[in-house]
């Protein structure tokens, strides 16, 4: 399982991707699903589903599902991902993670971390002012109502929602048309 520990101006090293079995890539040991920011919708709408859960006060947060809890994402063959160049953010920075309260955070139980020689890159634009950024997504999306909203399906007692409502956006649109690619998780639904 992932363990996330604030980076605390340390410094990491980074080894190969290839020397690892992607473990992060495994629904049963990496990320099931990942939160995403409005600005990322239009990237990710043609390989994942983005859907919604509730978080613990009822707001409204867009997730891309990235496994169905038990396979590796489906973009991954071989151990190798085949949608590499148009990746999500969440891969493209692992094994680094950008939280609310602006700091960086990292993955300690990465098999890669600290072998090798490459240092760890932190100046990805989603690291800067994430807070701001997640809190306008929050924005984007806090006058829906969650009686619009009708389960997708259930993974590790998350509940995933897909928008039903009347309301009408390009972010919403994009979760409407990501829908298709539920089907490449096989949810057995």
């Amino acid at each position: 399982m992932k363990d996330f520990i604030p980076i605390s101006n340390q410094t990491f090293t980074f080894g190969d991707c290839k020397n690892c079995q992607a473990q992060c890539c495994s629904g049963l040991y990496g990320s099931i699903y990942s939160q995403i920011l409005k600005e990322e919708f239009e990237t990710v709408y043609k390989n994942f589903p983005i859907l919604f859960i509730f978080g613990s006060l009822d707001f409204i947060k867009p997730v891309i599902l990235l496994s169905n809890g038990f396979d590796f994402c489906p973009h991954l063959k071989n151990f190798r991902c085949t949608i590499y160049e148009n990746r999500p953010k969440v891969c493209k920075t692992y094994p680094l993670s950008p939280h609310l309260d602006n700091q960086i955070y990292i993955d300690i139980s990465c098999p890669e971390l600290n072998k090798g020689t490459n240092k760890l890159n932190f100046k990805d634009e989603i690291f800067e002012n994430y807070c701001e950024k997640y809190i306008q997504t929050h924005f984007e999306f806090e006058n829906l109502k969650r009686k619009d909203f009708q389960l997708v399906c259930t993974i590790r007692n998350e509940n995933f929602y897909k928008y039903m409502g009347d309301e009408n956006s390009s972010y919403l649109n994009f979760h409407k048309l990501s829908l298709e690619s539920l089907e490449k998780l096989e949810l057995n639904l």
